[in-house]
């Protein structure tokens, strides 16, 4: 056997996923969060729920629509999602890029639909 097995995947995702607070970041936010989104109305969503599925790999995703504040100044171009222990502060428990990157100006909502975030474990 190589990796990890279908409960070790799930055992893995759960606690990472739990009560996951979600940012936004405008470049890879490394293992620390960095290149988080700052000012402008901006506010870290959740907390968020996420359902796994599948297995080899296990797959999480938001279970419901996560909808940010309306951007009162320009936010950057926002390339990655985070996910935090908390609102503010709090532990930083990962990242994934997003399929596209997107520039949000002042006046944007940014909106991502139901399991459209998501993260794989194999």
């Amino acid at each position: 056997m190589s990796g990890l097995s279908s409960g070790g995947e799930a055992a893995v995702l759960t606690p990472l996923t739990t009560s996951a607070y979600i940012s936004l970041h405008t470049a890879d936010p490394t293992d620390t969060g960095v290149n988080e989104v700052a000012g402008g109305s901006y506010a870290r969503q959740g907390p968020v729920s996420f359902t796994s599925t599948g297995n080899n790999p296990t797959v999480a995703a938001n279970s419901t629509a996560i909808i940010f504040p309306v951007a009162s100044a320009g936010w950057g171009t926002i390339a990655y999602f985070g996910l935090w222990s908390a609102a503010s502060g709090g532990t930083f428990r990962g990242s994934a890029a997003l399929s596209s990157s997107r520039a949000v100006n002042s006046g944007d909502q940014v909106q991502f639909a139901g399991s459209a975030l998501t993260l794989t474990a194999n």
